[in-house]
């Protein structure tokens, strides 16, 4: 029989009222702070293609991936991500983040939602905020590495949605931005590669 070893923290209160646990070695805050962010960066899907995030009719937004020149990569056009990274002290299997996106001078915001009984990814016209206090956001997704390999290849696991992964899904011409289940992570699905630089 294994014995594991179960840490216990002392629990306060700090002078912002966020919930602290003490350990050996000082205090650790209980919900996600915005640490730093990364501007001008683009998604690419194993094809090569962009992902573009366009406003549509009736206040709706569209996301589709599409092969792009970088002469046409403007600011505003709507591949211009920020990814905004998290502190959370409890999450060991990679990383928290967010993303947003400007588009003809507003910031949209991807978020993951169920619609007519599928999970989907959208998103509307929200600033990131600097805190989130719960412990699963619509907002936030883990980022984990594909291999030691491919430093600019991720996978993104929505925080809410444990087991679904930002994913993209060709649909005749266009390839489309999706949530997709993904049950054994250690199996090859490059669907759910994406690959993250900047813009030069």
């Amino acid at each position: 029989m294994s014995c594991e070893e179960i840490r216990m923290f002392a629990v306060k209160f700090g002078q912002d009222f966020d919930l602290y646990f003490a350990d050996d070695e000082g205090l650790e805050c209980d919900n996600w702070k915005k640490e730093h962010s990364l501007q001008h960066q683009i998604f690419r899907n194993t094809s090569n293609q962009v992902l573009v995030v366009q406003p549509g009719p009736e206040n709706t937004v569209t996301n589709v991936f599409e092969s792009m020149a970088d002469q046409e990569m403007i600011p505003g056009c709507g591949v211009h991500f920020t990814i905004h990274y998290y502190k959370d002290y409890t999450l060991e299997e990679g990383l928290p983040v967010a993303f947003s996106v400007l588009v003809e001078n507003k910031t949209y915001c991807m978020y993951c939602t169920h619609e007519s009984g599928e999970k989907t990814i959208r998103f509307r016209e929200e600033e990131v905020p600097r805190e989130i206090h719960e412990q699963s956001s619509d907002i936030i997704f883990i980022q984990k590495s594909v291999s030691p390999i491919h430093t600019k290849a991720f996978k993104f696991e929505s925080s809410l949605m444990r087991g679904y992964f930002l994913a993209f899904q060709k649909e005749e011409d266009l390839s489309k931005l999706i949530l997709k289940q993904c049950e054994n992570e250690d199996q090859v699905d490059e669907s759910i590669y994406m690959t993250v630089s900047q813009i030069n």
